[in-house]
């Protein structure tokens, strides 16, 4: 009987007033009656929003970008700031991933070996806020990753506070930011291989912050303060924003570059510069800045015409360790691991062009100061027999280290005959005539002079070895060739290769020599130079040269050819330090087989101490120092 009664009494409760609103209800106008319902259905629209609010989130006004396909999908906002894109005062702004973006995401990794989310965020703080804060010491910004654990089996957002050490997150003193800044973390590769992704990001700012824009790409480790915008990007394992940019902990950053295959890129250790004045380096007087990377020294030349080093990390002992700066720190402007853009445009222009690597070949280049070259770990050597590097200051100037002397003549032995000695110019010899013969220790080429020997291959139907059609590939990747149907058209560029088999004290020099040509090679303003100097030396200075070359069988110069007795007379006096220049002449002027050939000269050089090269040297040494920050004897602006 209680529970009849009960159930009566319920029942009025609810019958009686839905009776009388029911009554109201027809007795309204017609109007009042359709105003009615429509205020009805909007506020049970507004109570489901907030329930689908609170369970799933909501659009954003923050899009999210992709770089690689330049597209941009809307994020959900899990709470009230995400939703504005806006946050007030000390608040989380929350965002989850839709499945579709997360499949981006995995896409994007694929295709550049590493994914970043990077976030823009703008400080818009009330004056409220600024008179409030402006004696405190800390204030707070954080940017990190949501989790499986931050939703519950449901999906709903789980809200909870991120700043008491419970998770990996970078973070910074808003006190010494500027303005406006980029923050990026990068998603580590493991959880990618595994299949385990984030499930969306949060930022937490103490000020007023608008949201500006987030961003899936390429990850970049490090600082760079170059552009109007600074960027700070981050490992998985987050860490401390440094405003003042004059260390950077890489430890975290063997968790972000995905290295399956050889056809991707290797990242590099990069080095911004400031052109400043007071700080630049001259020929009198060196500046150099000092990193130390995991107790390893390294001094870069501060001079005017480097605005970035390239630190390759085959070069480096321990480049995944603490980097800071210890002198003329003042002088950095960036310091950044990532792979760089030029490295990308060429692995897609090999996905695009269908061009296939055989295996154990590389085609794309360690972009790298010259420095690191002559002692680059073998055992980090991309391929068995050889390594390729690229002049980082210079586009298209490639540096070719062989293992022997073996591998190199099977790449360049036939190409020297057909460029440069005399008696063989233009005429490609067969295998069986160059068995025995070996072009150079060294050597060097223009992208002209290559393109005619590839051409004329295919105008007489040669076949060329293996090597050959490598390095033609490699030519065509590295943008020193267009290809025009079976033949090829130059660009400007050049091309050098040195041997593992030359002893260590020719080594650097022979870098050097061969270096220096390449620049002949692709600047007209120094070739110029060069001939107008080649031009104002005494006659007999000249002439023993042209003694010299002609008097050497292993060297076989045409030296009827202007062009190359140019580039050979500069490279000569610029491959050791203007000191040496003398030294080496008449050094040169002493040999038995030179004698023979030119005594009267010989002589000649030896009595005036061999003075017209020395200020051949200076001239050029100028010259070089002025457009490129390099000088005699040393290409490079990295020592160690």
């Amino acid at each position: 009987m209680g529970g009849k009664n009960i159930f009566k009494s319920a029942f009025k409760s609810v019958y009686i007033p839905v009776k009388k609103t029911a009554r109201w209800f027809r007795q309204l106008k017609k109007p009042m009656r359709y105003f009615t319902v429509g205020l009805c259905a909007f506020i049970l629209f507004d109570l489901y929003l907030l329930w689908h609010f609170f369970m799933y989130g909501s659009t954003s006004p923050v899009k999210l970008e992709f770089t690689a396909d330049r597209t941009a999908t809307e994020l959900f906002a899990l709470d009230s700031p995400a939703h504005k894109g806006l946050i007030k005062q000390a608040d989380y702004a929350s965002f989850k991933f839709s499945g579709e973006q997360l499949e981006k995401i995995m896409q994007s990794f694929d295709a550049c070996g590493s994914a970043a989310l990077a976030v823009r965020v703008k400080f818009l703080p009330t004056s409220k806020q600024k008179k409030l804060f402006e004696n405190a010491v800390d204030l707070p910004l954080q940017f990190g990753f949501l989790e499986a654990s931050d939703f519950t089996e449901k999906g709903k957002f789980i809200h909870q506070s991120f700043g008491s050490g419970n998770r990996l997150i970078v973070q910074g003193n808003m006190k010494n930011a500027s303005e406006i800044l980029d923050i990026s973390i990068a998603l580590n590769k493991d959880d990618f291989l595994s299949g385990r992704f984030p499930k969306g990001f949060f930022v937490f700012s103490t000020l007023r912050t608008r949201i500006v824009a987030a961003c899936v790409t390429d990850a970049m480790l490090g600082f760079d303060l170059s552009s109007e915008i600074p960027k700070f990007g981050f490992a998985y394992n987050g860490g401390k924003i440094d405003f003042t940019a004059k260390s950077f902990d890489f430890s975290g950053a063997a968790t972000v570059f995905n290295q399956r295959s050889m056809s991707l890129p290797l990242p590099e250790l990069s080095v911004g510069l400031y052109n400043v004045p007071n700080y630049r380096s001259t020929l009198e007087e060196k500046v150099n800045v000092e990193l130390n990377i995991g107790g390893q020294r390294f001094f870069i030349n501060n001079v005017s015409s480097a605005g970035r080093v390239v630190l390759p990390l085959g070069g480096v002992k321990n480049p995944f360790s603490m980097a800071a700066f210890s002198s003329n720190k003042m002088c950095v402007s960036a310091l950044y691991m990532k792979v760089s853009p030029s490295a990308f445009n060429k692995a897609s222009f090999i996905v695009a062009n269908d061009i296939r690597p055989a295996s154990g070949e590389v085609l794309i280049p360690v972009s790298t100061d010259p420095g690191f070259i002559l002692d680059y770990d073998q055992t980090k050597w991309r391929a068995s027999d050889y390594e390729i590097f690229e002049w980082d200051r210079f586009s298209r100037i490639l540096f070719f280290d062989t293992k022997n002397y073996d591998v190199q003549d099977r790449f360049f032995t036939r190409l020297a005959y057909f460029v440069e000695k005399a008696g063989y110019k233009g005429s490609l010899l067969s295998n069986e005539q160059l068995k025995g013969m070996h072009g150079y220790n060294a050597h060097d080429y223009s992208a002209e002079s290559m393109a005619k020997f590839f051409n004329a291959a295919v105008d007489l139907h040669f076949r060329l070895n293996t090597e050959e059609e490598l390095l033609k590939k490699i030519l065509i990747v590295n943008g020193f060739f267009e290809v025009e149907g079976d033949y090829v058209r130059a660009n400007e560029g050049g091309l050098v290769s040195i041997s593992r088999e030359t002893p260590d004290w020719s080594r650097k020099n022979l870098l050097a020599h061969e270096g220096w040509h390449t620049i002949f090679f692709r600047d007209e303003e120094f070739r110029n130079f060069v001939a107008a100097v080649y031009g104002t030396i005494d006659y007999d200075s000249r002439q023993f040269l042209i003694d010299y070359f002609r008097s050497q069988p292993s060297l076989g110069y045409d030296t009827g050819d202007e062009y190359l007795m140019h580039n050979e007379f500069m490279a000569y006096i610029m491959q050791q330090p203007i000191s040496e220049v003398s030294k080496y002449f008449v050094h040169l002027a002493s040999r038995g087989t030179v004698m023979a050939a030119t005594p009267y000269l010989c002589a000649y050089i030896r009595q005036n101490e061999a003075r017209a090269f020395e200020d051949a040297a200076g001239m050029m040494n100028d010259f070089v120092f002025d457009r490129y920050g390099i000088v005699c004897g040393n290409i490079s602006i990295v020592s160690r």
